[in-house]
């Protein structure tokens, strides 16, 4: 019998297994549907890390996050995990009091932020020639971009190094709770945990319901462009929040782009991956919307993944019954906060604890409007 199973090995599955094994609570196990880890929603997200979030708890989990991802760029000597571009925030005049709250926020904790004019934007990046009149810009230097997959793949390999076991290619079929003891059934056989951690992100809540259980959490759609600038660029993180379109370097040829979300419920087992054709269209506007750059620029892939909803827009995190934990809810900015909430999570069982706001059965309802979690607005 295994003390610890955790199910999934996206970031918060890795980052909770590294913290389970450092902090000694026996013998760990770590499931992964697929061949490698992070091929899901992490491999998917933007990779943006930003302090620029309306939730405190957020910000602590953001920068107890940084040291995590840094920690892994040392001992993996992966160089390419982080990138220090900063981040731009394009805004209108009709949001310029909510930019200014946040602004205040980040400079009231030490945290470098700038309100930068239409004239400061393009003198800093010329190629950003076709911002509109009026659109003003917050300029946060700190913020990163983080290869996700890097990240969980060098978390698993110092994990195993400190004696975690890993399945990969290994799809749960089912979970059930004893008084004593788990149950997983897997391909071929039936492993047995005194505590299971399920953090497969949206498939989480459909693994829960084979316990005969359930958590409030609706899986919703976002999409995601690969762009590739010929001629080169230079540029930093972006965010547009008119359209809500982000925008990533990738590199100096390719950037990351997206604005595809689609707030209504879908199938973890069922949907589209690839972006769709209105998703690019309006890539190719709002980015030419930009920079005339961008007239040059061609699409070299588009992909889609799904986050985790919740009712109130916090992470769902501990236990649903005993023996029985999740770590999931990652609302659309899940890497920026994983490394945190993975260690967070593997604390809650160890310990057999709780945060009861955050609590999986803090919200009897699992019908619910679903919203955007990563916005500026509370």
């Amino acid at each position: 019998m295994y003390d610890l199973v955790i199910i999934g090995g996206g970031v918060w599955g890795t980052a909770a297994a590294l913290a389970a094994v450092e902090a000694r609570h026996g013998s760990v196990l770590l499931l992964e549907a697929n061949p490698y880890v992070a091929g899901e929603s992490s491999a998917k997200a933007g990779g943006i890390v930003t302090d620029l979030v309306w939730n405190a708890e957020d910000l602590s989990w953001v920068t107890r996050s940084r040291e995590l991802f840094a920690a892994a760029q040392r001992w993996s000597e992966d160089n390419s995990m982080i990138r220090h571009y900063g981040m731009l925030t394009l805004f209108s005049q009709s949001q310029a009091e909510l930019v200014q709250r946040r602004a205040d926020g980040l400079l009231d904790k030490g945290i470098p932020a700038e309100l930068w004019d239409l004239n400061q934007i393009v003198r800093t990046y010329p190629e950003l020639d076709r911002v509109a009149d009026g659109v003003r810009g917050l300029w946060t230097p700190n913020d990163w971009y983080v290869n996700p997959t890097a990240y969980a793949t060098a978390t698993l390999s110092a994990a195993v190094a400190k004696g975690l076991s890993v399945k990969l290619s290994y799809r749960v079929k089912s979970i059930q709770v004893e008084d004593s003891k788990v149950l997983i059934e897997g391909p071929g056989e039936t492993l047995v945990a005194a505590k299971v951690l399920v953090a497969a992100g949206t498939w989480t809540r459909k693994l829960v319901q084979t316990a005969g259980l359930d958590i409030p959490l609706r899986p919703y759609r976002v999409q995601l462009a690969s762009l590739n600038f010929p001629v080169g660029h230079h540029l930093p993180i972006l965010w547009e929040l008119v359209s809500d379109m982000y925008i990533v370097p990738d590199g100096e040829h390719n950037l990351l782009a997206g604005d595809g979300t689609q707030l209504w419920e879908h199938n973890p087992d069922d949907y589209q991956t690839t972006g769709d054709d209105a998703f690019k269209l309006s890539i190719a506007q709002g980015v030419i919307g930009l920079s005339s750059r961008a007239e040059q620029a061609g699409l070299r892939s588009s992909w889609a993944g799904l986050c985790g909803g919740t009712p109130d827009r916090r992470p769902l995190l501990g236990a649903v019954t005993d023996r029985l934990y999740v770590a999931c809810g990652d609302e659309g900015f899940g890497v920026m906060r994983g490394p945190a909430i993975g260690e967070l999570a593997a604390r809650l069982v160890a310990e057999d604890a709780a945060v009861p706001h955050l609590n999986p059965n803090r919200h009897p309802s699992t019908d619910f409007t679903i919203r955007p979690g990563f916005t500026l607005e509370e």
